[in-house]
C-alpha cells in the first residue's frame, strides 16, 4: 500500500511576471546598447555607418542582454529557494513544466550570449594598439647606445598583467565545491520544504530541484566572491601588492611611457618619464635616485609639473592619429620586410631608424614640440565619470588642422579596461552562467566546476597568445623576448 500526495499550482502569472522583467530589462539594454555603440563610434573617428558599427552594435547587445537574462534567472531561482524552503506547511510549490522551459531558455541564453561577448572581448584586447615610448637619451658622443632591455622588462610585465584579475577563479570553484559538497550546502536544493544538511540514511531520499540548484549555486557563487573580492581590495591590495601600481611605477623606474589605443581615437597613456632624466644607470645612481625621490629632492613623475598624475583618458585629434598611422605604418613595412628577408646591418638600420621616428614623435607629441598637434589636460566631470563618455563638443565644421588632442586624469584607473581586470562583472557572469549552465544539465557541481575551470583557462591562454602576438606585431619586441 503506497500513499501519494499531488499539489498543483498555476504558473500562468509567475511565467508572464518573467517574461516582462525580462522584457523590460531587455529594453532598456538595448537602448544602453545603443548608447555605448554611439560612445564607440564617437572615438572611432569615422563618419561612416558600415557593418562594423552593426557588429558593434550586436555585440553590445549580446553582452547586456546576458546579463539581463542572467540576472533573471538568478533572481527567480533565489527566490524560489528562500520561498520553497522556509514555508512550514505547502503553499508553494516546484515549477511546472512550462515555466520550467521557460527557465532553461534564461539558462541557455545567457551562457551563450556571455560567451559571445567574452570572445568579442579577448578579441578586442588583441587588437589593442600599443606602443612604449623611450625617454632614454644616448649619452654624449656615443649614438644609438641606447638599451632595448628596459622597454623588454616592461613589456613583459604587461604581458604578465593583461589577463590579471582580483577573482582568483581557482580559488572561487574549490570554495564554492567545499560549501556545496563538504558542507552539504547541496542539499538545500532537495524537492522537499525545509533545510537538513545531513539527512539520515534511510530508503527515502528526495530528489533535487534544479531551479534550486540555480539558487544554492548563485549564492554560493555571489557570497565567495563578495569576501574574496573585499579581501583583495582591502587587505593584499593595500599591504601586499597592487600590480597595476607596480606597473606605472616600473614605467617611471625605466623612464618608459605606454601609449595604449583601444579604439581608433581614444585610449590611455601612461607617463613614465622619470624626474631624473635618466635610468639606465648602475645599481648606485639608481638607489641614489630613488632617495632622493622619496625624499622629495627631485621633481615629481606626473606629466604636469609638480603633479603625480601619471595615468590618463586620452581623445586624440584625427590629424595627430594621421600623423601616428603614417609613422606606425612605416615601422611596420620594416617590420614585414625583416620578415620576408634576412636580416642585413642596412636592413637593421631601416628597422631601427622606423622605430626612432615613431618613439620620437610621440615624445614631441607630449614634450608640446610636435608642429600643429597640441593638447590639453583637463579633469573629467562627473557626468562623464558617470557615463564613461567624454562630452567633447566638437564644432562639425572644424578643420582637422585647429583640432586639439585632450588628456583626461585617470583617477578612476579607468586604463584597466585595457585588460581582463576592467571587465570583471563580465568575466565572473561568465564564470556563474557556465557552472550554473553545465550543472542545471547535468546534475554534478563537480563537473559544473571542471568545466567552468577549463574554459577559464583556454580564455585566458587565448588572451596571453593573442596578447603575446599583439606586443609582438605592435613593437619592436621579437616574441620569443616575451615571457
Amino acid at each position: 500500500v503506497s500513499f501519494e500526495s499531488s499539489y498543483r499550482m498555476d504558473f500562468s502569472q509567475q511565467i508572464m511576471n518573467i517574461w516582462i522583467a525580462a522584457g523590460v530589462l531587455a529594453f532598456l539594454g538595448v537602448v544602453l546598447a545603443f548608447f555605448r555603440t554611439t560612445v564607440w563610434y564617437s572615438r572611432r573617428g569615422d563618419d561612416n555607418i558600415d557593418l562594423a558599427v552593426i557588429g558593434k552594435f550586436s555585440v553590445y547587445i549580446s553582452n547586456i542582454l546576458a546579463t539581463v537574462f542572467f540576472i533573471v534567472l538568478a533572481g527567480v531561482s533565489v527566490w524560489w529557494l528562500i520561498f520553497y524552503k522556509r514555508q512550514n506547511r505547502i503553499s508553494l510549490v516546484l515549477p511546472t513544466d512550462a515555466l520550467q522551459a521557460s527557465f532553461t531558455a534564461l539558462v541557455v541564453l545567457a551562457f551563450s550570449l556571455k560567451t559571445i561577448d567574452i570572445l568579442h572581448l579577448v578579441f578586442r584586447q588583441a587588437m589593442v594598439d600599443i606602443f612604449f615610448m623611450d625617454w632614454e637619451k644616448p649619452k654624449a658622443g656615443i649614438k644609438d647606445d641606447v638599451s632595448i632591455w628596459r622597454t623588454y622588462f616592461v613589456a613583459n610585465e604587461y604581458q604578465e598583467i593583461q589577463a590579471f584579475r582580483r577573482i582568483n577563479v581557482t580559488f572561487q570553484i574549490f570554495f564554492v565545491l567545499f560549501l556545496l559538497k563538504v558542507i552539504n550546502l547541496e542539499n538545500v536544493a532537495t524537492m522537499e520544504p525545509g533545510v537538513n544538511l545531513f539527512p539520515p540514511n534511510v530508503d527515502y531520499q528526495p530528489g533535487y530541484s534544479s531551479i534550486l540548484r540555480v539558487g544554492i549555486a548563485f549564492s554560493m557563487w555571489l557570497a565567495t566572491a563578495i569576501v574574496q573580492y573585499l579581501i583583495y581590495v582591502i587587505f593584499y591590495q593595500r599591504f601586499v601588492e597592487d600590480k597595476i601600481i607596480n606597473f606605472i611605477d616600473l614605467c617611471s623606474v625605466s623612464n618608459i611611457s605606454v601609449f595604449i589605443f583601444t579604439d581608433n581615437l581614444y585610449g590611455y597613456y601612461i607617463h613614465g618619464l622619470s624626474p631624473h632624466g635618466t635610468t639606465d644607470v648602475n645599481i648606485k645612481d639608481m638607489t641614489m635616485n630613488l632617495e632622493r625621490e622619496s625624499n622629495q629632492l627631485s621633481g615629481k613623475r606626473g606629466l604636469q609639473a609638480k603633479s603625480d598624475e601619471q595615468t590618463f583618458i586620452v581623445q586624440i585629434s584625427r590629424n595627430f592619429r594621421g600623423v601616428y598611422t603614417e609613422a606606425r605604418n612605416r615601422y611596420h613595412i620594416q617590420r614585414s620586410r625583416q620578415k620576408e628577408n634576412a636580416m642585413g646591418e642596412k636592413q637593421a638600420e631601416n628597422l631601427m631608424a622606423a622605430y626612432q621616428n615613431l618613439n620620437g614623435i610621440l615624445c614631441a607629441f607630449i614634450n608640446h614640440s610636435l608642429r600643429g598637434h597640441e593638447y590639453t589636460i583637463r579633469e573629467r566631470t562627473f557626468q562623464e565619470r558617470v557615463l564613461n563618455y567624454e562630452f567633447l563638443n566638437r564644432n562639425p565644421y572644424q578643420t582637422l588642422e585647429s583640432e586639439q588632442s585632450i588628456f583626461f586624469v585617470d583617477n578612476d584607473r579607468n586604463l584597466i579596461r585595457a585588460i581582463f581586470a576592467g571587465h570583471e562583472n563580465s568575466l565572473f557572469i561568465w564564470n556563474m552562467a557556465t557552472f550554473i549552465f553545465i550543472d542545471y544539465f547535468a546534475f554534478n557541481y563537480v563537473l559544473a566546476g571542471i568545466v567552468t575551470y577549463i574554459l577559464n583557462f583556454i580564455a585566458i591562454k587565448i588572451c596571453m597568445s593573442f596578447g603575446r602576438k599583439n606586443l609582438s606585431t605592435k613593437t619592436l619586441i621579437p616574441k620569443n623576448f616575451l615571457m
